[in-house]
């Protein structure tokens, strides 16, 4: 099935949460308007109106929340639907039933190098290198054409393009890395389209990105039966982010493993990935694992989003952070929902939608407590998106991973740019009165899930 044209302008606006860097360990408190008008960025230790009381799970959990919003056999459905590319807004997520094959992933890879190439020619963005981007070029032309399966052994970056360095826009913060796609974690299943260099850059599909890897963090070449294996095996997902199996690989929320079974101790037996290819490991019986899926419930899902609070962010995945988009895929996987990569899609993908743009702010705090009234709810605002955690004190708050935010400054001189830089709540009146506005102003879509 081929894949649309406009995916290319897609994988540009992937780290569209604004940008940003991981979490400074020295913080101010939470910013108010000041007479002063400095400009920042300042860093903050939360967004206006929040608190350390207001960043646990129990803050939100109401009795109820430990429904099932969606069953089993519809989850199953949402899943082959986006795997294929039969969801409204995503490409399809399986390399091998929706992928392009070598020669659309050239023709692609080609289209973003060009789209660079123009963007530097009319002064929009510089590179941290010079002529990154026609060395680039460069290997793009000289790309062979293979198609064959690898493992993520260690976490890793995935580039737009095969460029060395950074290419900025103004402000030109080394942060703000326009080529970073995503980041792969150990245990990724990977279909490699093209290789150059000899082998030092690897053109891939991981099925929620396409992009450019280096090598030396991939598996050894699979068999066919070893790709098939790992592909089709029931999986152990990770309901933190800090799992380790026996021999210290990394479980990371976003990825599963194939489980093979379980010891007499009580121990999960798995496969991870290795240099050479998969072999076993094992996971301990208290690790904060589920076998194939968690019920989608929200006290559930708020349980695994808040143990994440304080999680660094990363644009495109910099530095093995997490983008806004990223995070919610990542933390959606292990209850079986399968999100697209980039939050303009994953704002369609709910098992319905629900348009706000129209909506003066009252309505739309009113449509979104209808929602969540029985589902789970995506806040889509064009560059962001949001897991919505209910109300508290007649104010509305979401979590995300976020970079920065806006704050007024007094008489209307500006507005001072504040730093998070990490999973953080956000109460949605945050920006009002900036030149951005307000979170919830900025608010165009609810993706929902729940009973249909």
């Amino acid at each position: 099935m081929a894949r649309p044209a406009w995916r290319v302008l897609v994988m540009f606006a992937v780290a569209a949460c604004g940008p940003g860097e991981p979490a400074s360990t020295q913080h101010a408190a939470a910013p108010v308007a000041g007479a002063r008008c400095e400009p920042g960025p300042l860093p903050a230790a939360f967004a206006p109106g929040v608190t350390a009381a207001l960043e646990r799970a129990d803050a939100f959990v109401v009795p109820g929340d430990d429904a099932v919003l969606v069953d089993a056999d519809a989850l199953a459905r949402l899943r082959l639907a986006a795997a294929v590319g039969e969801r409204a807004g995503s490409d399809g997520l399986d390399p091998w039933r929706a992928g392009w094959g070598p020669e659309g992933a050239a023709l692609d890879a080609r289209a973003r190098v060009a789209s660079y190439a123009g963007e530097l020619a009319r002064g929009e963005v510089v590179e941290q290198q010079r002529d990154a981007i026609a060395a680039a070029r460069r290997r793009v032309d000289a790309l062979q054409p293979v198609d064959h399966a690898r493992l993520v052994v260690a976490q890793s970056q995935l580039y737009c393009a095969p460029i060395e360095g950074a290419v900025l826009r103004a402000p030109h913060d080394p942060a703000f890395d326009r080529n970073l796609c995503s980041t792969l974690h150990p245990g990724e299943l990977l279909r490699v389209l093209g290789r150059s260099d000899a082998g030092a850059w690897l053109l891939v599909d991981a099925g929620h990105t396409m992009g450019w890897v280096r090598g030396d963090t991939l598996s050894a070449r699979l068999s066919e039966a070893d790709r098939m294996a790992w592909r089709d095996a029931p999986r152990l997902h990770a309901l933190r982010d800090d799992v380790r199996t026996r021999a210290g690989v990394p479980l990371r929320m976003g990825v599963g493993l194939p489980l093979l079974g379980r010891d007499d101790d009580g121990a999960f037996r798995v496969r991870v990935a290795a240099a050479k290819g998969p072999i076993d490991d094992h996971v301990e019986n208290d690790a904060a694992v589920v076998e194939g899926y968690a019920a989608l419930t929200r006290a559930a899902v708020f349980s695994a989003a808040f143990a994440q609070i304080g999680a660094p962010y990363g644009w495109g995945g910099r530095d093995g952070g997490r983008d806004c988009s990223q995070w919610l895929r990542d933390t959606l996987l292990p209850f079986g929902l399968t999100l697209p990569r980039h939050s303009s899609q994953q704002a369609l993908a709910g098992v319905r939608t629900v348009d706000v743009a129209g909506l003066d702010d009252a309505a739309k705090l009113a449509a979104i407590a209808d929602a969540s009234a029985t589902g789970l709810v995506l806040e889509y605002l064009p560059g962001h998106v949001m897991l919505d955690v209910g109300a508290r004190d007649g104010h509305r708050f979401a979590i995300s991973s976020i970079a920065e935010f806006l704050v007024p400054c007094d008489g209307g001189g500006g507005d001072t740019l504040y730093r998070l830089d990490r999973v953080a709540v956000t109460d949605l009146e945050t920006g009002r009165g900036s030149a951005r506005t307000s979170l919830l102003e900025r608010i165009t879509t609810l993706a929902v899930f729940g009973p249909a």
